[in-house]
C-alpha cells in the first residue's frame, strides 16, 4: 500500500496537480483577506481579527474552490489510466484492484487534508503580515491552534463529498463528463448556500457543519452527518464495486 501510494503521489507531483493545490491555498486567503481589508477601510466600525479572516475563507474553500479543484484532482487520478492507458501495464505486476483503488483514495484523503493545512497556515501568516500594517485581533495560539483543528475536520467533511467523483470518473473513463458534473455541483453550492435546501444537499452540509450553521438550515446535525457519511461510504463501495468489474482488456 506504502508504494502505491507514494507512485501516486509522485504521478500528481509530475503532472502539476500538487503545485495547482499549493497555490490555490494561497490565492483564497489573499483574496479573502485583501477584501476583508476593503470593508475595514469603508466602514471604521469593523476590525479585522483571525477569526473573520478564517470564516469568509473557510466559505470559499468548502463551497467553492476546494469541490472545483480537489474534485478536479480526484477525476484526474482515475482518469489518467484511462487516457494514457496505464491500466494493463499496473496490472502486470501483482496489485489487486481494492488495493490499487484504495492506494487512490489514500492519496486524494492525504491530497484534501494538505490542502487544508496548508490554507490555514496562508491565513495564519498573512494575518501576521497584515497586522504590520493593520489592527488585526485573535493573533495567538489561543486562536490559532483550534482554527487548524477546524480546517482538518472540514478536510475530512470534504473528502466525503469528493469520493462520488471518483466513481464518476470509473463511469465516464475520461475527464469531459466529471468536469462539467463538478461545475454544475460548485454553482448549486452558490445558489443553494442561503436556501432551507443547504443542510440537505451534502456539498452545502459539509459547509453548515464546520461553520455550526446546520441546524439554522433547518436540517438536524444528526441527519446532515448521516448524509455525509452516507455520501462517502456510497462513493467509495460504488467505486471500489465498478473497478472490480472492469474489463481490462
Amino acid at each position: 500500500m506504502a508504494d502505491i501510494v507514494y507512485c501516486e503521489w509522485m504521478k500528481l507531483k509530475r503532472s502539476k496537480m500538487i503545485s495547482i493545490g499549493v497555490l490555490g491555498s494561497f490565492m483564497v486567503p489573499l483574496l479573502v483577506l485583501v477584501n476583508d481589508i476593503r470593508i475595514c477601510r469603508s466602514n471604521p466600525a469593523a476590525s479585522l481579527s483571525l477569526g473573520w479572516i478564517y470564516e469568509d475563507t473557510v466559505m470559499f474553500l468548502m463551497l467553492l474552490f476546494g469541490p472545483l479543484v480537489l474534485a478536479a484532482g480526484a477525476v484526474y487520478l482515475i482518469s489518467r489510466e484511462y487516457t494514457e492507458k496505464t491500466l494493463k501495464t499496473i496490472f502486470a505486476v501483482p496489485i489487486g484492484r481494492g488495493q490499487f483503488l484504495a492506494g487512490k483514495f489514500t492519496v486524494l484523503f492525504i491530497l484534501v487534508l494538505l490542502f487544508m493545512i496548508l490554507s490555514w497556515l496562508n491565513i495564519v501568516i498573512m494575518s501576521l503580515i497584515c497586522s504590520c500594517f493593520f489592527d488585526v485581533s485573535q493573533i495567538d495560539l489561543l486562536s490559532a491552534v483550534p482554527i487548524l483543528f477546524q480546517m482538518m475536520i472540514g478536510g475530512i467533511l470534504l473528502f466525503a463529498t469528493l469520493t462520488p467523483f471518483v466513481y464518476l470518473a470509473l463511469r465516464a473513463k475520461g475527464m469531459l463528463v466529471p468536469f462539467i458534473v463538478i461545475a454544475v455541483v460548485s454553482l448549486l453550492n452558490v445558489v443553494l448556500s442561503g436556501s432551507p435546501a443547504a443542510g440537505f444537499y451534502p456539498w452545502t452540509a459539509a459547509y453548515l457543519l464546520l461553520s455550526g450553521r446546520l441546524e439554522q438550515s433547518g436540517c438536524p446535525v444528526w441527519l446532515g452527518i448521516s448524509i455525509l457519511l452516507s455520501v462517502g461510504v456510497s462513493g467509495i463501495a460504488a467505486s471500489m464495486f465498478r473497478f472490480r468489474r472492469e474489463d481490462m482488456a
